[in-house]
This record gives structure tokens, C-alpha cells and sequence, in this order.
């Protein structure tokens, strides 16, 4: 009866928590944020460019969200909205405000989107920790898989899996910078 009461007692806090985490975001990260994106190649960084993210409430289903690439002196802006769609379930939309909107996720503390482009797969995750927004992208080749199973294994059906090169990886650590005041 105890073993039933603490279950019970934790699944009804895990339950609260998790609600409370959902509700939060995006309002617990508005605020800009800066810092180095890098691009890797096989075993370094190829390219680094300065990378931002402005996310600013408007209403109470839509945030600005604004991402800032500065290489060579020069800014490639992408001012993007983040809609929300269903806080239960975690799911928003970014606008890109020119015909696509990407489908996108808040899990675990987590914020992905999962999209494809042309002949390529995209993973694109930002977490936040303390005042700062981990960004990662991994790019997939979605024209050449490599097929496995599909067939019969010890008596047992063998599903199909398909794995893919991945041909990129980005990862920028944004920190929340501290605006003065007025």
C-alpha cells in the first residue's frame, strides 16, 4: 500500500513539473543571446561565424524569433516567428514568414525541429542551460541510404533500416547577453 501511494505521489510531481516546463517555454529563454557557430568537417572546425538569437515575446502565442549570422562584416537576418500550436503537447511552429513553417518541438527541456530540404534531412535542437542556448544542427544525405535487415533472422522478421551519411554538424553555445539599461 505505501509502494502504491509513493508511486502514485511521484508520478503526480513528475506530471506537475513536466506541465510547468512546458508552460515556461519560450518565455523562460526571451532575451538575446550570442556566440560562435561552428562548422565541422570530418576532425575540425571549418568555419566559424558569429551566430545570434533574439527571442522576444509579442503576443501570448507568438514570439520573435531572430537569428543572426555576421560573417565578413557582413549580417544575414533571419526574423522568424515562433508560433505556438499546442502547449500540451509541446508543439509551435517557426514562421518563416516566407511559405514555410517548420513544425517543431519542446520535450524534456528540449526545442527540435526535424524537417527536410531538398535531398537532405535536418535536426536542428536548442537546450538551454543556466544563461545560456546550446544550438546544434546535424545534416543528413537523404538521397543515398544504405539498406540493412528486411529479411529472416533466427526465425524472427527482420524490419528494414535505412542509415544515411551524415554530411554536417554545427554547434554554437549562446550566452544571454545583458542589455544596459536606461
Amino acid at each position: 500500500m505505501k509502494l502504491k501511494v509513493l508511486v502514485a505521489c511521484l508520478v503526480f510531481v513528475f506530471l506537475s513539473f513536466n506541465g510547468f516546463s512546458q508552460e515556461s517555454f519560450p518565455a523562460s529563454w526571451e532575451g538575446n543571446y550570442k556566440g560562435q557557430l561552428q562548422i565541422y568537417g570530418v576532425d575540425s572546425v571549418k568555419m566559424q561565424v558569429t551566430m545570434k538569437l533574439d527571442i522576444k515575446k509579442k503576443t501570448d502565442a507568438i514570439y520573435q524569433w531572430k537569428i543572426t549570422y555576421e560573417l565578413e562584416g557582413k549580417e544575414d537576418i533571419r526574423d522568424y516567428e515562433l508560433k505556438l500550436v499546442d502547449t500540451k503537447k509541446g508543439h509551435f511552429i517557426i514562421d518563416e514568414k516566407n511559405t514555410i513553417a517548420i513544425d517543431s518541438y519542446f520535450k524534456t527541456t528540449i526545442f527540435t525541429s526535424f524537417f527536410k530540404v531538398m535531398d537532405s534531412f535536418i535536426v536542428s535542437t536548442y537546450t538551454k542551460k543556466e544563461d545560456s542556448i546550446i544550438f546544434e544542427i546535424i545534416s543528413v544525405d537523404g538521397k543515398n541510404s544504405i539498406s540493412t535487415g528486411n529479411s529472416e533472422f533466427e526465425g524472427k522478421i527482420i524490419p528494414e533500416v535505412n542509415s544515411y551519411l551524415v554530411n554536417g554538424r554545427q554547434k554554437a553555445i549562446l550566452i544571454k547577453q545583458l542589455l544596459p539599461s536606461n
